[in-house]
């Protein structure tokens, strides 16, 4: 009899239907962008009338994080949020921003998965978070037009103050040219003792990895500012092949086709 009963409640276990995990999205902006350039591109849209609900933005403020908007919920089974970053500051103070962001959910929320999508600069600062932090509940990282392997672009920026442009550059008002040179020299072409070389080669945790690569239909051709083949992740050392990769037409910046994009690769 007691057999019996056993057996009939493991199949009872086995009938009731497994919990559905929940999935957070963080959309994480690149150089010069904010955490609204993901909303005036229509892309936040997009997804909030497909099923995603649009929680709100992480920003830095007096040193602290803060959140503003409808607040992440733990009853929402798709939800996304937008992370303001000080996008002309090195990658590392960035990705220490970033990473108390994904802290705070994790601790809010240790059950739900985590999604990042990434533009241009921002997949950098992303990947760097993933390599210091494997243990977070990231399970997915989407870049789109990021410099995976540098840009020629950010080199002639980084040089630039030394030049007559950059010698206008106050008075043009493009202060970022002094500001942002640390930050143009991680995004140089990768090189030994450079810092995408460094990155490029530390281990990565295994998720799942999308390159959407500017390359109007093909790898010859990138965007003005990055070439398609360092916007795809399977040529860095460390995640190769496991990356996906996707080719779609236009410039370096978000535009809403992404948003279309995006809803076909998150969950």
């Amino acid at each position: 009899m007691i057999r019996h009963l056993s057996k009939v409640f493991l199949l009872s276990l086995l009938l009731v239907p497994a919990i559905a995990l929940a999935d957070i999205a963080v959309l994480i902006h690149g150089f010069h962008g904010s955490s609204n350039s993901w909303r005036k591109t229509g892309i936040v849209q997009v997804l909030a009338s497909n099923g995603w609900k649009d929680a709100g933005l992480y920003v830095p403020v007096y040193g602290n994080i803060a959140f503003a908007g409808q607040q992440l919920s733990a009853s929402s089974k798709k939800q996304l949020v937008t992370a303001e970053l000080p996008s002309d500051a090195p990658i590392e103070i960035q990705a220490d921003w970033l990473n108390q962001y994904l802290m705070d959910i994790h601790k809010r929320f240790p059950d739900q998965m985590i999604h990042l999508v990434a533009h241009s600069a921002g997949g950098l600062v992303a990947r760097l978070v993933l390599v210091r932090n494997p243990d977070l509940p990231v399970v997915q990282l989407i870049t789109i037009a990021t410099p995976h392997l540098g840009s020629s672009i950010a080199e002639f920026a980084r040089y630039a103050k030394d030049t007559p442009v950059g010698i206008l550059a106050p008075i043009a008002g493009i202060d970022e040219l002094d500001a942002s040179r640390k930050l143009f020299k991680q995004l140089s072409r990768e090189r030994k003792n450079y810092f995408l070389f460094w990155l490029n080669r530390q281990p990565h945790p295994d998720i799942a990895y999308t390159s959407i690569i500017r390359a109007d239909g093909s790898l010859l051709n990138g965007d003005i500012f990055v070439p398609s083949y360092s916007q795809n992740m399977a040529f860095v050392p460390a995640i190769g092949n496991r990356s996906k990769m996707i080719l779609t037409p236009g410039d370096h910046y978000l535009k809403l086709p992404d948003g279309y994009l995006l809803l076909n690769l998150l969950p």
